[in-house]
């Protein structure tokens, strides 16, 4: 019985027929981003790319997290988390908190680097995510839907962190 009322609640409900153009439906505009980098001074350094963003700062906010994650343009820049590093959500609270959950097998292993390389792959989200979205005033680095206490045992990620001119390059 109560599947016959499920099927005939759910043949009078009209579907919308897929966009044939989804980047005009989500009003994607190609826009500049700045990235930030480890720069040869040993701070991170700014590089601007054009990127194809929905208007949405919700699905903007993976997008450009994810652009950081491919690494500099520039060849000889290393990258600045591991190859294996994916974005598995993001979210922005009303409250300016942005939430970058990473993942990958060497984030969830235990990633072996040094406390400087976990200091500016860190602060290369802080820095990203607050420059381009201005409504973002702090960012909490979660690993694989948790709260992470540190991505490499240097960097205390228990709290939300601000932005730090200091770590930039001018």
């Amino acid at each position: 019985m109560l599947s016959l009322a499920i099927l005939i609640i759910a043949s009078g409900c009209k579907k919308k027929p897929l966009s044939q153009n989804l980047n005009a439906e989500n009003k994607v505009e190609v826009r500049p981003v700045t990235l930030f980098f480890e720069g040869p001074e040993l701070l991170l350094v700014r590089e601007t790319r054009n990127v194809g963003l929905p208007e949405n700062p919700a699905g903007a906010l993976s997008i450009v997290t994810r652009e950081l994650l491919k690494g500099s343009s520039n060849a000889g820049v290393p990258p600045i988390f591991p190859r294996d590093t994916v974005v598995r959500a993001t979210f922005l609270l009303p409250d300016g908190t942005a939430f970058i959950d990473l993942g990958g097998n060497t984030l969830t292993q235990g990633w072996g680097t040094g406390s400087h390389e976990e200091l500016m792959a860190v602060y290369s989200v802080v820095q990203t995510v607050t420059t381009n979205f201005p409504d973002a005033k702090r960012v909490r680095i979660l690993v694989n839907d948790e709260p992470a206490e540190t991505l490499a045992g240097h960097v205390n990620l228990s709290r939300a962190l601000l932005p730090s001119a200091p770590y930039v390059a001018r």
